[in-house]
């Protein structure tokens, strides 16, 4: 055995492989797994940078958020990739997944590359971008699939009022925009992301409650009703059929909506199912309570929902879990705070409140560890096409590691956050859980311990190239910079 150094051994650590608990010591190198030795003696004359004893704590292939917005560029007040970044590994994740609706929208091969760059600057985890595709754009709809984004990503709604020549490139505003749209990226293959709600039904209900005086913070639920987004999954699932395109259906907040998805899939479509952590716990009785706070887009469902949603969850229908991480300045909330919930923007700052979330879920039975790694790892992966580089702890994969503490009560303290948005998170201050993520490895440099964040890290990060052939020199070279940095 070399007596170079290893980056990271985990000793002791009682890890998930092929969706199994094995016992093992692992060793990284380069950023890379090197090996898993199986007996103790063999690890006796094994030298590394960094130690960390894995006895009773969880290894977990590095989780991966399938869905957050980091506001950056345009809106750094809010987040940016750098507090985003210190946020995700605060909150057990080693990669995220950023949507495009920032400024400039995320719609040009240039725009993309802009932001890869920027983010390498400022990224303690890895991550990947969406493409926006909308009506405007169809003619860099290729080129930005060239540069290896995680999916392309439409609203099926307008832009923010003053921003839409902005947003031109990542809404379809109507079916035959949508119909014309699909076709276009059914050409290039690559998955196709959606945030489905109907926004004439939503337009037209907010005007009658209007009418009527119904001013309440219920306004938002009931302005945005299960059809909404029942009917336009529907559409984006025709759509799918007829064209032939892959298609992701973005957090999904309704079990009518599920079932829609489920029967594709039974149909044989190639279609992804994404809820986020918040629609299995809170109900739209946390609007009543939390106002703008609980504020997301589309809104926290009945009870009936959550229980439902449940159900998809188990039978598989639900591929992966997001956070939907979308801070605002606590400013902008408390607009909405005088029963005027509809002047406050959307969103929840998330992401790290997600993992501890869904961690007490398991302390409860409603989830196994197993779901756990296929629907914040290893099923992300796959569907990103980044396994097994990602999303599994073998030799050869990247060095990334969530490791756990089932047995840990802690509390949520928003205090210490990293989010911009951490007093935003009124609604999950003071819940205790059971379980603690104790350390977030990405590449095999621990990015967090503990609760603290290695903020020093910054820029270690790197853009994940979706998984091509004219991409691999690429991140080969991505993976020499950061072992020469270290």
């Amino acid at each position: 055995m070399t007596k170079e150094p290893y980056d990271l051994l985990i000793k002791n650590a009682v890890y998930f492989a092929e969706n199994q608990l094995r016992q093992g010591h692992i060793l990284v190198r380069q950023g890379k797994i090197d090996c898993i030795l199986t007996s103790d003696s063999d690890i006796t004359q094994v030298m590394a940078d960094s130690v960390i004893d894995g006895t009773g704590l969880v290894v977990f292939p590095g989780f991966i958020d399938s869905h957050v917005h980091f506001r950056d560029p345009g809106a750094t007040a809010k987040e940016d990739f750098f507090t985003g970044s210190c946020a995700a590994a605060a909150g057990g994740f080693t990669t995220v997944c950023d949507m495009p609706n920032v400024t400039p929208c995320t719609c040009t091969a240039e725009t993309l590359m802009a932001k890869i760059a920027d983010a390498e600057k400022k990224s303690l985890v890895d991550f990947g971008f969406y493409g926006a595709a909308g009506f405007g754009n169809f003619d860099q709809l290729a080129a930005m699939d060239k540069i290896g984004i995680t999916g392309f990503k439409t609203f099926l709604q307008p832009g923010p009022k003053g921003q839409e020549e902005n947003f031109s490139g990542l809404v379809a505003y109507d079916d035959g925009e949508l119909w014309r749209l699909m076709n276009e990226t059914a050409k290039i293959g690559t998955r196709h992301f959606f945030h489905c709600e109907n926004y004439k039904i939503i337009e037209k209900m907010a005007a009658y409650l209007h009418e009527i005086g119904e001013e309440g913070y219920n306004f938002h639920y009931q302005s945005r009703p299960n059809i909404a987004e029942v009917q336009s999954i529907a559409t984006v699932l025709q759509f799918a059929r007829v064209t032939g395109q892959k298609v992701g259906i973005c957090h999904i907040s309704t079990a009518e909506g599920c079932e829609l998805v489920k029967k594709a899939k039974a149909a044989g479509m190639d279609v992804v199912g994404e809820t986020c952590f918040h629609y299995l716990v809170y109900s739209h009785a946390a609007i009543d309570t939390y106002g703008p706070f609980a504020k997301c887009n589309p809104p926290l469902r009945s009870q009936e929902d959550v229980d439902g949603l449940w159900a998809y969850i188990a039978d598989g229908t639900i591929d992966m879990i997001g956070s939907d991480h979308a801070p605002h300045q606590y400013e902008e909330k408390l607009v909405g705070m005088e029963k005027e919930i509809w002047k406050a923007p959307s969103g929840i700052p998330s992401i790290e409140t997600f993992i501890p979330t869904m961690l007490n879920q398991v302390a409860k039975g409603k989830l196994t560890p197993e779901q756990l790694v296929g629907l914040v790892s290893e099923h992300t992966a796959k569907v990103f096409g980044l396994y097994p580089r990602k999303g599994c702890i073998a030799p050869g994969s990247d060095g990334d590691f969530t490791i756990i503490d089932f047995n840990r009560e802690t509390v949520i303290d928003i205090t210490k956050m990293y989010t911009k948005g951490r007093k935003n998170n009124v609604m999950f201050d003071g819940v205790k859980v059971q379980g603690r993520v104790c350390y977030t490895i990405v590449r095999g440099n621990i990015v967090m311990e503990n609760g603290v964040v290695a903020t020093q890290e910054k820029g270690w990060g790197s853009y994940i190239y979706r998984e091509k052939e004219d991409n691999r020199a690429y991140a080969e070279e991505k993976d020499d910079y950061h072992h020469n940095r270290r």
